[in-house]
């Protein structure tokens, strides 16, 4: 049996959401023939009865690790609080992982402790659903269609030129999100590294444009928050654009996008590679057992 972690950095409200659309996903991707279970953890902050402290981690025996982002807080990277036990994290993962997935904040956190590479800011947020295409033919992006759209949220971006030259090798980017995933091994460990968020729901980003939404009004934030990209049909857009200065309009938004149809079709995609990666860890997972 494979035995997964899954650091869920997550704010409080996002803890429960994440953790189920990492189950869900894992569970699907491991279909009847895979069996495995999932210790989770957590860097900072309250936690779950059911979560270990990150303490635990140092002395456990994991096939794969998955680390998600978190919603950025400093200019710096360095300068956020969770950035010592990141760190920590990543350097007992290349040691003690066969394979390791680094999710959008915790991915730019990785390649900057360990090559340098400092994310750069976008003025506007990468936001919506953006057409993947596939740069490879790596065993994690096996029986995977050549194009797809699948979603993203960050404000900030990595040069592929800068991964390129440090080796890193480019598995899917987008026209209009840029580099979306990328590996290199680190020590005994296979790194996937992913700007995008293909384990998203239909509603994740429709929750998050909402809560933008609120916080603008509430005065939490300066600017109104964009539409994501590629989710709605042109009306939608054109009435959700015009509500922008009355807040008044918020229940009338929420009920407006209620009423619309969303569709998760990257799912399938998703579970294809996550079913390869937990094929590539049994897969290394037997060959420690015949070398001990």
């Amino acid at each position: 049996m494979l035995t997964i972690g899954v650091v869920n950095n997550m704010p409080l409200a996002a803890i429960r959401p994440t953790e189920r659309q990492f189950a869900e996903l894992l569970a699907a991707a491991a279909g009847d023939d895979i069996s495995f279970r999932i210790q989770w953890y957590r860097l900072l902050g309250p936690r779950p009865a059911h979560y270990a402290r990150l303490e635990e981690l140092w002395d456990s025996d994991l096939d794969g690790l998955i680390v998600t982002g978190a919603e950025p807080k400093a200019a710096s990277l360095p300068d956020e609080a969770l950035w010592p036990s990141l760190v920590k994290t990543v350097d007992w993962a290349a040691r003690h992982t066969s394979s390791a997935i680094w999710s959008c904040l915790a991915a730019h956190a990785a390649v900057l402790h360990l090559d340098g590479i400092e994310r750069r800011p976008n003025d506007k947020k990468i936001f919506g659903l953006f057409e993947a295409v596939r740069h490879s033919n790596h065993a994690i992006l096996a029986n995977i269609e050549p194009a797809w759209r699948v979603p993203h949220s960050r404000w900030n971006d990595l040069s592929e030129s800068e991964l390129r030259a440090r080796n890193y090798t480019v598995l899917i980017e987008s026209e209009g999100a840029g580099v979306d995933t990328f590996i290199k091994h680190f020590d005994r460990s296979l790194f996937i590294f992913m700007q995008s968020h293909p384990e998203y729901d239909a509603g994740s980003l429709i929750r998050e444009y909402q809560r933008d939404v609120a916080r603008y009004h509430g005065g939490l934030r300066d600017r109104y928050p964009a539409v994501p990209h590629n989710y709605f049909d042109e009306g939608t857009v054109a009435e959700l654009d015009a509500m922008r200065a009355a807040p008044a309009d918020y229940e009338r938004g929420k009920e407006l996008i209620s009423q619309v149809e969303l569709k998760d079709d990257w799912k399938p995609i998703t579970i294809q590679m996550y079913r390869n990666w937990l094929c590539y860890l049994t897969k290394h997972a037997r060959i420690s057992a015949t070398a001990a």
